[in-house]
């Protein structure tokens, strides 16, 4: 890998990096805000709310390049968009039955899915190693979100199923990514145009099904119009902006490993807000999510390259000392 090369895919880790550390602190921040606005029955509006923050954001930004809209990217920020809407919309519902902690490692079920994805979609068989990364780092997030939870939910079952479904579409995104990321289009257009599919369907669900039945109670504070607007510019524009770019330069096997942080810095702020209560479980978890992110990053092809050397003089040796016997023997 050429310098320049290694330093593109570092930025784009970094980006990846940066984006779940964010969406960590979002899990506590949106249970609050969903909590606050009608108990918990305007998740499309929440989410309709800050997408169309991000878009805005990203319409300003977008002003030079909008030249360079076309056909193309509307169908691929379409079809980003739905897939997107579809992960957000099921994971936030989820998040009224289980836990922030459970609903951030649940969703993590896609560093398993991602790699068969690719498999299938963009004909990338996956290494070994990814195979044995993402079995490795399953098992932290199973261990965290099944032994070391220290809260409960109203209806877990329910949550976390729907959670597990959401990380379906969340690995679907990140497949498609990296199939319409890595050309030509102008990413930030491509950004654009998925955020704001987001939110119009988000603002169509929410006039469909939350309105006109819990319209009334909807209290809208301070409070939770700064948090919403959190959720808008770094949750969303932020976050999602690190991912489009992040995943230019990394593959969607590694972007998916890169990503489980999201679950380790989600309940890292349930600890923080005084929501959890870390514990050996939660330890453990973390160590193997933490191994997950070295092994996949590890360059084994240097111990093969010494194990091989190491074999090789075995046999230069091997050979020596037979030759040896044979010249005493004589």
């Amino acid at each position: 890998m050429e310098k320049s090369e290694r330093k593109r895919n570092l930025i784009g880790k970094l980006l990846l990096l940066s984006a779940t550390l964010v969406w960590g602190s979002s899990f506590v921040i949106l249970k609050d805000t969903l909590d606050m606005l009608g108990n918990g029955h305007f998740t499309f509006f929440i989410l309709a709310v800050r997408f169309l923050i991000a878009s805005l954001i990203i319409f300003a930004i977008s002003i030079p390049r909008l030249k360079n809209f076309n056909k193309k990217i509307l169908k691929r920020g379409i079809l980003l968009g739905v897939v997107l809407f579809l992960a957000y919309a099921i994971q936030t519902i989820a998040l009224n039955y289980t836990t922030p902690s459970k609903n951030a490692f649940l969703t993590e079920t896609y560093c398993v899915i991602v790699p068969f994805l690719s498999w299938f979609i963009l004909k990338k068989k996956p290494t070994m190693k990814n195979f044995v990364a993402a079995f490795i780092c399953l098992t932290g997030v199973l261990i965290i979100a099944f032994l070391g939870k220290t809260e409960k939910a109203s209806n877990e079952a329910l949550g976390d199923g729907l959670t597990v479904l959401c990380g379906l579409f969340y690995a679907l995104q990140m497949v498609f990514i990296s199939m319409f990321a890595g050309e030509k289009d102008d990413a930030m257009l491509l950004l654009l145009a998925e955020i704001a599919t987001v939110a119009v369907l988000c603002l169509a669900a929410s006039a469909v099904f939350e309105f006109p039945k819990y319209g009334s109670q909807l209290e809208m504070s301070g409070e939770a119009v700064w948090k919403i607007v959190y959720l808008g510019i770094f949750a969303t524009c932020f976050a999602q902006f690190a991912q489009m770019y992040g995943q230019k330069f990394t593959s969607a096997t590694t972007a998916s490993i890169m990503m489980c942080f999201e679950g380790v810095f989600g309940v890292m702020f349930e600890f923080i807000f005084g929501q959890n209560n870390l514990n050996l479980f939660l330890i453990i978890g973390f160590s193997l999510i933490f191994l997950t992110l070295i092994l996949n990053e590890a360059d084994l092809s240097c111990f093969k390259r010494i194990i091989e050397k190491r074999k090789a003089e075995k046999r230069i040796d091997k050979t020596a000392n037979e030759q040896r016997s044979e010249a005493d023997e004589k």
